[in-house]
């Protein structure tokens, strides 16, 4: 469950990151607009590295867990997220298998990639297939004095998405943080930093070498 909530993080990630620099017209209000754009630049994003920081609410544990990292994503399934602060680890899919590696554990999961979900959604939008409208319900869900908060609620049950609530903000309709929902509870906040899209970030990044004395251990995998 652990490397398919991870990831399943990563799709929410590329969402965010889609919309961060879509600029929407201001009167402009209608949802379905505003799914467009972001679907706009989603499609535009080849990939993208930033700052990232997460705040994770573990629903079975009743705690929250604070910690911050980088992420680097490439269409089309290459994901490299490494947490540095916080409970260190490293999660790298490259197209065909997912990996993460708990150096405090000194363990490395492994998984193939399309086995370590329990729908085709997260799939799709690690492989830049992925489209909005088909795959959530959007809706307006409240607003602050300069934000609005967009609701996207997965069409499918049973997937490893629940719920995503985006931050965006109400005068440029970028979008500035995401609250993830897994099916289990789990919530997990973020917020990126120091973005940087569609710099041709090689290949090489996304591979991953198991550190000389870990162990290597198959995840398991969605039933």
């Amino acid at each position: 469950m652990r490397i398919r909530y991870l990831i399943t993080v990563g799709v929410g990630i590329g969402l965010v990151v889609a919309g961060l620099v879509a600029a929407i017209p201001a009167a402009a209000l209608e949802v379905g607009e505003i799914v467009r754009k972001v679907q706009e630049r989603y499609d535009a994003t080849q990939d993208f590295s930033a700052g990232i920081t997460q705040e994770t609410v573990v629903a079975s544990l009743g705690k929250t867990i604070a910690s911050r990292g980088s992420i680097a994503f490439k269409k089309p399934g290459k994901l490299r997220l490494e947490i540095t602060e916080g409970d260190p680890q490293t999660v790298i899919a490259d197209g065909s298998t997912l990996w993460l590696y708990q150096p405090l554990e000194n363990q490395v999961l492994k998984a193939p990639f399309k086995a370590a979900f329990r729908s085709s959604t997260p799939i799709s939008f690690l492989t830049g297939v992925g489209k909005i409208a088909d795959d959530f319900e959007a809706k307006l869900d409240g607003e602050g004095e300069s934000v609005l908060y967009l609701l996207l609620t997965p069409r499918r049950s049973g997937g490893d998405v629940g719920q995503l609530r985006l931050t965006v903000a109400r005068q440029s309709f970028e979008i500035q943080g995401a609250e993830i929902h897994d099916p289990l509870g789990n919530i997990n906040r973020l917020r990126l930093t120091d973005i940087h899209p569609n710099t041709g970030i090689a290949d090489s990044r996304f591979i991953f070498e198991v550190p000389d004395g870990v162990d290597v251990i198959a995840a398991p995998t969605a039933e």
